[in-house]
This record gives C-alpha cells, structure tokens and sequence, in this order.
C-alpha cells in the first residue's frame, strides 16, 4: 500500500487539540483507515490487536495512535456509517469500505447483467465472484456479504436462506 505523506509525520499520529485541525486529521484518519482496509481486504477491526498493526503504528518512525485516539476515529467512522460496532464493550468492530446497502446493490447489478435473476447462489460463490474479478465486495467477510443480502432482501430482490449459506435472486 501507498501510504499518505501524512502517515511518516510523527504529529499525525497524536490528534492535535485545535478544533479545526483534529477534524481535518480526524478525516485523514478515516479516509486512511477505509484504504488500508479495503486494500487489504481487512472487514472487521479488534481493538485489542489494532494498536499494533501497521495501520495505527509506523515503525520506522516508532509512532502509534493511542487506544483512545484509535475508539474517537472508530466513533467517526460510526457516524459516518463506515464502522459498525460488533460488541457491547465496543472492542471489535465491521469496517464497510462501502455501505451494505452500496455493496449489495452493487451485488444485484452483477446479478442482473450476468443473467443470475431467478437462481440460487451460495454466499461462498459470490464471495469467490469478488475475490476472483475487480467488484466492489472484493475480499469483504461472511458478515459484511449477509448484510448486503439483507438489504436486497428487504427491497424484495433477493431471499437468504435460513442457514445464511445461500440466495435466490428476483
């Protein structure tokens, strides 16, 4: 990955107090942490682990955001509907590049223009579908695709199965 000129700046990795700056970086952040996800097909954030990874620590500047530093950018990216909290305790969290709702329309326009309108596909071969060719869902989890299934389900374009292991598009 191409890291932004900010990542080898030791100031970006302590949030700044001034108002208009922490925002400004707290942008960077987000916008960095959508890349380094989606390049790296990463869909589910452990706080636990995260302060270690090379996301939130550049070693050959010995610099790393803060546990602290790393929940406020979490909670921006909650509020922006990039991040979605998978426990109470708020220590593990799904990371959408894009929305469920984006991904699975997304998903349905494959659907239609590969003519799979009217059959059943496991998850695992849409899964495999973007691993294999340049989508928008490439290399998202199990979870993230049962989210974008859900959305077409509920606009009435698709049906999960009740094991969540396969789909019927309409």
């Amino acid at each position: 990955m191409n890291w932004p000129w900010q990542y080898s700046f030791p100031p970006f990795f302590t949030l700044q107090p001034h108002g208009p700056t922490r925002e400004k970086q707290i942008q960077a952040w987000k916008h960095l942490v959508i890349t380094y996800c989606q390049t790296n097909s990463v869909s589910t954030l452990d706080l636990a682990e995260t302060g270690d990874s090379p996301l939130f620590y550049n070693s050959s500047i010995d610099r790393r955001l803060s546990q602290e530093e790393i929940r406020e950018i979490c909670e921006s990216l909650l509020a922006s509907g990039n991040l979605e909290w998978t426990d109470k305790s708020k220590q593990r969290a799904y990371i959408f590049w894009k929305s469920p709702a984006q991904i699975g329309a997304d998903i349905y326009r494959w659907v239609e223009e590969s003519g799979q309108k009217g059959t059943v596909m496991t998850t695992a071969e849409i899964i495999e579908e973007g691993n294999n060719s340049d989508t928008t869902w490439k290399g998202i989890s199990h979870e993230i695709m049962i989210k974008a299934l859900q959305e077409l389900q509920r606009a009435r374009k698709a049906e999960i199965f009740e094991d969540q292991d396969g789909v019927k598009f309409f």
